[in-house]
């Protein structure tokens, strides 16, 4: 199991100011603002909800076809049992493994977890979760990530996972620093190969 040398977590909660009003980044009928990556119809609306039926062709995920720097994105997530997903953010191309170039904040069955490095509200190979706060598997979740400058803020269910100045959290071996992480990139939500479900995307861009 891999371990990580940081905590990541900065006492107190990021203050948001200057926040425009919220805009839907799923409108809950298509894809319209979207591009599937790694994947062929994989990505379906049904009923308002956005479906992911876990299929992919490789490094799978659906990405926003517009850039975005500091923001606070919500949203509604449930899994199924033992499935994996995750958000990614600030991720600078659609090239390769896009989790290991920007953030993946993970959402997924906690139950086999044996470390908060790995469970949902943890950020893949950067910061663990400081608990667990997802609701039984199949119910759903709710996620506020804030990006700010350089810090990243974790919500899971109205509860901390983290507050991080994203510059002091040493890269693992083999990983970019923390520093090439870029101040705007994509939005993904990630195909790891279990479906998955999300609803009430919306976000809201800070001045």
């Amino acid at each position: 199991m891999m371990r990580l040398a940081y905590a990541g977590v900065i006492a107190g909660a990021l203050v948001v100011v200057g926040c425009q009003s919220a805009a839907p980044l799923f409108n809950g009928q298509d894809l319209s603002g979207w591009v599937e990556i790694g994947s062929e119809n994989a990505w379906q609306v049904r009923d308002g909800i956005l479906h992911c039926t876990g299929e992919k062709t490789g490094y799978a995920w659906l990405g926003t076809d517009r850039k975005y720097g500091d923001f606070v994105l919500e949203f509604d997530w449930r899994i199924e049992p033992e499935g994996n997903a995750g958000v990614f953010l600030r991720a600078p191309d659609r090239e390769g493994r896009t989790s290991m170039k920007g953030f993946e904040v993970q959402a997924r069955d906690d139950a086999t977890d044996e470390t908060l490095e790995d469970v949902s509200g943890a950020v893949f190979r950067r910061i663990p979760a400081a608990g667990r706060f997802t609701r039984p598997v199949g119910e759903w979740n709710h996620f506020r990530l804030t990006m700010r400058g350089r810090r990243l803020l974790v919500e899971l269910n109205g509860k901390l996972a983290s507050d991080t100045n994203i510059d002091t959290v040493p890269a693992l071996e083999g990983d970019p620093p923390m520093s090439a992480v870029p101040n705007e990139g994509y939005i993904g939500l990630q195909n790891h190969g279990s479906p998955c479900d999300f609803r009430n995307v919306v976000i809201r861009k800070l001045r």
